[in-house]
This record gives C-alpha cells, sequence and structure tokens, in this order.
C-alpha cells in the first residue's frame, strides 16, 4: 500500500511521482538549488525583520549559525551573537 499525504489525492500523487521519475538528474538538481535559495532567502528576510539594524555580514553570520549551530560559527568565523 502506498502512502500520501492527507492533503494530496493517490492520483495526484501518482502523476507527481511519475513527473519526478521522468526528470533528469540535472534538471532535480536545478530545482533542489532553486528551492533551497528560496528557503536562504526566506529565512534571511525573517532575521532582517528580527535584527533590523544588521549588515548583511551579520545576517549571513546568523543565518549560519540557524545551519551550523553557533559554537561552528564561532570556532570558524569567531563570531558570537552575544558579540554583537
Amino acid at each position: 500500500m502506498t502512502r500520501h499525504a492527507s492533503d494530496t489525492s493517490a492520483r495526484a500523487d501518482e502523476v507527481q511521482f511519475g513527473l519526478l521519475r521522468a526528470m533528469s538528474p540535472q534538471r532535480k538538481g536545478e530545482i533542489l538549488t532553486a528551492l533551497t535559495l528560496a528557503v536562504q532567502d526566506l529565512a534571511l528576510a525573517g532575521l532582517r525583520v528580527q535584527h533590523p539594524d544588521a549588515t548583511d555580514d551579520e545576517l549571513r553570520l546568523r543565518l549560519a549559525v540557524r545551519r551550523l549551530g553557533a559554537e561552528t560559527v564561532r570556532r570558524i568565523w569567531g563570531w558570537s551573537a552575544e558579540s554583537s
């Protein structure tokens, strides 16, 4: 038995997964890259709202903290949110 999302019909899943299977690896990579960049843009927009006076560099570091953790960002870039 195939599982599908509760808000999606089994037929819609069939069509969607059929389209995904038919895509080339390159096209799947392009879509993944576009989605990743869109999520990054949304995260940065949220950080801009939370920290309106932050520079672009600081916002990128804050995004890195979300992705990598505060300790990793401190070790690699020597930056801490507490020091800002």
